[in-house]
Parts: C-alpha cells; structure tokens; sequence
C-alpha cells in the first residue's frame, strides 16, 4: 500500500503525478489519500482516473485508515470493496461536473475587487511577546499524555462513539474497556521507558499584505523580506454582498501602516516513532 497526506494546496497537483506514475509503471496496489486538503471529490475526479490499474481511496482521517486496508488486503472483501467504491466515484464525479457547470466564476481581477474588507484604521493587531523561532525539546511526555485524544483512538479500532461514554456502552463498553486496559499500559510504559522525545518549533514573524501575498520580514525595521506566501483568492461569485475571500485579507495591508504579525508551527510526537514503528 502507498498512502499519501496533502496539507497544503500543491499537494494535490503531487499527488495526481504519482497515481499517473503509478500507472505508467504498471503498479496495482492501493494508493491511500489523506491529509486536510483532501476531499472524497478531488480523488474521485483528479486521482481515480488517472490509476486505472490500482485503486486510489480517499480516507478522511487516519482513525478510518485500519478499516479501510483491512477491506483492501482480505481476500474476501477486496473485490466487492473496490466495486462499491469505483461505483460511488462515478456517481461523485459524475454529480461534480453537474454542479461545476452550475457556477460562474468572476474574473480575478473582478475577485480582487471584491475582498473582504477589514477596517484597518480602527484596528491595532496585537504584538507577540517575542518574534523569530522558539524550540520546545524534550516535553515530559507524562505531562503530553494528559492531552490525548481518545476517541479517535477508539475509531482507528473500529469502535464508534465518544470517550468517556463509549466505555458505558452496552455493546462496545466491554471491548472499549479491554482496548483502553491495554493502552494505558502501553502508554505507561512508553512514558517509564522514554521511547519518544517530543519536541515543537512555533515562530512569529512580522508580516503585512500586498495584494493577495502575505510578506513576511526578518526584523520590525521590515526592511529586508524573510518569504512570501502566495495565497489563492476565491472567484466563484458570491451571492448576498459576500466577499472573495483569500487569507491575505486577514493581513494588514502594506498601504494600512500598520504593523502586523503571522506565526506558525511544527510538531513532532519524536524521530525516535518511526525507528520502535519498525
């Protein structure tokens, strides 16, 4: 199994080429599509198609992921699986390319006109407490283990519901409450034993908009540009008086005089993960 995770927009044109690439190579095995750009309809209508051998499957979060390789890897299961799901991607695209000849798309420039527009001279943004980049290494992972998700856990299991209630459920509370003895033991033992060391980078930077780009700078002089992200604005027309709205909207433009700020971050549960994985 292949399996790929889009977080941003360029991912999906990526992710087009390796199913094309897959299919020029002769490969038959699934191609997983994940991440949160993804959607069911951009793999129906972008990937499927080009991966007539194989099979791409769109899987909304990674809880859903054991379900749907065990239907993909049995035997029993994979022929009628794939059917149902090639079926259900042919009604997908077939609904998408009715409802795109249903919309009108406005000139960029006419989009651009159209911001959503933000009373700059009666805002002040708030100034970070530091800028640049800060490194959180080595987190105490008893203190990290307080923030876990369990539900999500549960689905990846197959077991549907909330945590805590799911654990009183008639049906699923007695294999809830053996899955969740387990865990915690292993998650005890992970925190005794030290097997991942966590660690986060967040940064602020001092940034403002020009046009739909959002530039960042390296000091408050704002003299020299550390990047630029290039975002994408809105152009299907809007009805109701609603604005074409792209992220850098949200941005003090240059014009406004105003000084703002856009931050960012990166986690990582541990290298170390990948290495006990194997």
């Amino acid at each position: 199994i292949v399996g790929l995770s889009g977080l941003i927009t360029p991912s999906l044109d990526e992710m087009v080429h390796v199913a094309s690439e897959m299919e020029r190579e002769g490969f038959d095995i699934p191609l997983l599509i994940g991440g949160a750009t993804t959607s069911r309809v951009h793999t129906a209508v972008k990937i499927h198609p080009r991966y007539a051998r194989g099979q791409a499957v769109h899987v909304n979060d990674a809880s859903r992921a054991v379900g749907v390789v065990s239907a993909l890897l049995s035997k029993d299961a994979k022929n009628g699986y794939i059917e149902t799901l090639r079926a259900e991607y042919k009604k997908v695209t077939e609904a998408h390319h009715r409802s795109q000849a249903d919309k009108l798309r406005l000139p960029l420039a006419r989009a651009r006109a159209n911001a959503h527009k933000i009373d700059w001279a009666n805002y002040e943004p708030p100034k970070p407490s530091f800028l640049g980049t800060r490194v959180f290494a080595d987190w105490d992972l008893d203190e990290l283990a307080h923030y876990f998700d369990w539900t999500p856990f549960f689905q990846t299991w197959e077991l549907k519901g909330r945590y805590p209630k799911l654990l009183e459920d008639e049906k699923q509370g007695p294999a809830a409450c053996q899955l969740f003895e387990d865990a915690q033991a292993m998650l005890r033992k992970i925190i005794d034993e030290k097997w991942f060391a966590p660690k986060a980078v967040i940064g602020l930077w001092p940034a403002n908009a020009v046009g739909d780009d959002i530039r960042l700078f390296t000091d408050e002089t704002r003299a020299q540009e550390l990047a630029t992200f290039f975002t994408l604005r809105q152009q299907l027309t809007k009805r109701d008086g609603k604005p074409n709205v792209a992220l850098s909207d949200f941005v003090a433009p240059v014009e406004s005089g105003k000084p703002d700020y856009v931050g960012g971050f990166v986690v990582t549960a541990g290298i170390e993960e990948v290495a006990i994985a194997k």
